[in-house]
């Protein structure tokens, strides 16, 4: 997959293409994403606390750098805004690094798609 930090802000496919018609993106480097799978006892120690800002998650459920966090819900319920909010909000207290957060939507509808594009905008 091409990498690059002009990828931040991108809507990409399911492949890692860009679909935004957004400038082309020319990759600093190629990366495998076939890896193999890691034993979690030899990975470092998870050290970076990211702030939700939704308390619950924060104290319940708390989210390191590196972290997948899946949403699960039921029709109706507030998933949507609840994925959007943390996408806005997440941080890392204290840590001047840069810091993304990646979004993959599975399930969605295109209008939810846009919704979470329109508000998640450079």
């Amino acid at each position: 997959m091409s990498v690059t930090e002009d990828l931040l802000g991108r809507v990409l496919d399911g492949k890692g293409d860009p679909i935004d018609d957004g400038p082309e993106v020319i990759p600093d480097e190629e990366r495998d994403i076939q890896g193999e799978a890691i034993n979690p006892s030899s990975r470092e120690l998870p050290e970076d606390f990211i702030q939700t800002g939704v308390s619950t998650i924060d104290v319940m459920n708390t989210l390191v750098r590196g972290q997948k966090l899946p949403i699960f819900s039921a029709s109706g319920l507030p998933h949507n805004e609840l994925s959007m909010q943390i996408a806005r909000q997440a941080d890392i207290q204290g840590d001047d690094e840069d810091f993304a957060v990646v979004f993959a939507g599975m399930g969605i509808t295109e209008e939810e798609s846009q919704e979470f594009i329109g508000s998640n905008s450079r």
